[in-house]
């Protein structure tokens, strides 16, 4: 537990429109969405921020105000200044996306004064899709606040749908569990399952039926009409995904979904089954692996394998205290935005590097080599190397090897060896 530190748990959902915060503090049974003031039901957080007039930062609706005329500069559309990648004007200045990401995660953290003062942050933002750059300037931002990046976690929107679920009553996710979204102007079916014929059990969560409903699909539907058709189409994609499976519950993540059309669909998707509807389950599934990671949540035996997850153990043979053992790199089953590993050695002699890859459930030892070409020439064991691997997507894995020199008999040549591992 977390009682020895004043430790706060946060999931973020970031996303275009707005974001979500949920927290978890030692004092609460579960975790809490938080609104833009204190005792607020509204869990909807603008991408908009203002500058008073004393220089202090604010949430913004996007709309004038009156009486906030005297603020010094306002910046909306904060996503996608993060995502173009550019330095943007703030105030007279140029901002960096991660430091007007910064402002911002602040500012979300300033909702919480109120929960308890002088805290150790723990952290985990949850995107619909996490690519790299998103995976940089995330974590970029919370270290310029002041978050260590041991505390700081990411992982994409489908992750935190399984850490929600499998944090409900048991009864619920004993079968498989439904995920209804809106996307893109389409209503799309995702199924969570859990093999438990394996050890560890291994979580998925699968695409399984997506349903246009966009302007070209309404085409010159009166809205009674567009309501008749939207409650069909909807129908038709839940027989998609409940065909030939045993499902459980159904979640509703979107305000699109709605009792005065769906009326046919909601009564095909509760017989014999819950459904429920809800804004928030991203941030609270986000705050739910955070805990997990601080050690808060026990482990469950089960393997969630996601699309950003590492499906392959990563290893070298070495010579430790003078028996020959396999030293693990990285261990499959985390993201690879969290697969990272620094280590130093002297070889025996070798010119090359051998790193062994094995994946996860079934398949051959394969071994890749990195050759250290233009090597110092050096008595045996008098060369350390330091080797820095880290994954730059699911399936490329990043390795840098750096002569170290050897204390005061050899300094460092400076000479760098890299090579990207594909899977």
């Amino acid at each position: 537990m977390i009682q020895a530190v004043n430790e706060l748990i946060l999931g973020i959902d970031l996303r275009r429109e707005h974001s979500q915060v949920s927290y978890y503090h030692q004092s609460f049974k579960e975790p809490v969405t938080a609104g833009m003031s204190q005792g607020e039901e509204d869990p909807f957080l603008p991408m908009a921020l203002r500058m008073d007039e004393d220089g202090n930062w604010h949430f913004w609706d996007g709309l004038p105000d009156e009486k906030n005329q005297k603020d010094k500069c306002r910046v909306a559309g904060i996503y996608e200044l993060v995502e173009r990648g550019d330095d943007t004007p703030v105030c007279g200045e140029k901002v960096s996306p991660a430091g007007i990401l910064g402002i911002y995660f602040r500012c979300c953290m300033d909702l919480l004064r109120f929960v308890t003062k002088q805290t150790r942050y723990q952290v985990m933002v949850t995107v619909r899709k996490l690519t790299e750059p998103w995976n940089s300037v995330i974590v970029e931002a919370l270290e310029s606040i002041g978050i260590e990046r041991k505390y700081i976690f990411l992982q994409d929107y489908l992750s935190s749908f399984y850490y929600y679920t499998v944090n409900q009553k048991k009864e619920l996710w004993q079968q498989d569990v439904a995920l209804l979204e809106y996307e893109e102007e389409a209503m799309v079916g995702y199924v969570l399952h859990i093999d438990r014929s394996t050890r560890p059990a291994v979580a998925a969560v699968e695409k399984v039926a997506i349903q246009p409903v966009g302007s070209e699909v309404r085409r010159d539907r009166s809205g009674k009409e567009w309501d008749a058709e939207k409650d069909r189409l909807f129908f038709e994609l839940l027989k998609k995904v409940f065909e030939r499976r045993n499902i459980s519950v159904s979640y509703m993540t979107s305000d699109f979904y709605s009792k005065s059309w769906a009326v046919r669909s909601i009564q095909y998707m509760c017989y014999r089954r819950r459904a429920y509807q809800g804004q928030n389950l991203y941030s609270r599934g986000a705050c739910y692996a955070a805990m997990e990671r601080a050690g808060i949540i026990a482990d469950r035996g089960i393997i969630f394998s996601g699309g950003d997850m590492v499906a392959v153990n990563l290893g070298m043979e070495m010579r430790i205290r003078g028996k020959e053992t396999y030293y693990p790199l990285v261990t499959a089953g985390v993201n690879w935005y969290e697969a990272h590993h620094v280590c130093e050695f002297i070889p025996a002699g070798e010119r090359e590097i051998r790193i062994l890859s094995r994946p996860m459930r079934a398949g051959d030892m394969v071994t890749h080599i990195l050759r250290l070409n233009g090597l110092p020439d050096r008595p045996d064991r008098t060369l350390r190397l330091r080797m820095t691997l880290y994954f730059t997507s699911v399936n490329c894995c990043h390795v840098e090897l750096e002569d170290m020199g050897f204390g005061g008999l050899f300094r460092s040549s400076g000479m760098r060896w890299e090579r990207d591992i594909l899977f």
